[in-house]
């Protein structure tokens, strides 16, 4: 259910680069005070997108976790089982990291990463939508 869930929110995931203007300075108060919005607008969505993917995730990795430690080791010497516990911690240990990423992302102590993958038609749309033109057309 889980990972049907992060795979329906995939391509919701990706964080939205703002594009702040080369010109700020010489723009009036309220379009400086309208940039400022848009960008925290902008750094609130990819925070949350991001948190909410990173805590699907853990969730994922974290029930994965608790149904390994169900499985019947009975079968297996101490050596085995004990193996199967150390990798239990670091599971846990690795759920523990990505759920720390979401504390700092929430509290605003570490940002989303940007797609260095974005395909240039998602720029040209994002520039379009924002500007109202392609720049260079006319």
């Amino acid at each position: 259910m889980i990972e049907e869930l992060i795979a329906y929110r995939s391509h919701l995931a990706v964080s939205v680069p703002y594009f702040a203007p080369t010109d700020i300075a010489d723009l009036t108060p309220a379009k400086q005070l309208s940039e400022s919005r848009i960008k925290e607008e902008n750094d609130y969505g990819n925070r949350v997108r991001a948190a909410i993917q990173m805590s699907l995730a853990a969730a994922a990795a974290s029930l994965r976790l608790a149904e390994s430690m169900m499985r019947d080791d009975s079968q297996l010497d101490l050596r085995e089982r004990q193996q199967n516990l150390a990798q239990c911690a670091r599971d846990a240990q690795s759920c523990r990291d990505v759920a720390g990423h979401v504390v700092a992302l929430l509290a605003g102590k570490e940002a989303p990463k940007l797609d260095a993958l974005m395909e240039i038609r998602k720029l040209k749309e994002a520039i379009h939508e924002r500007f109202g033109r392609w720049p260079g057309s006319t």
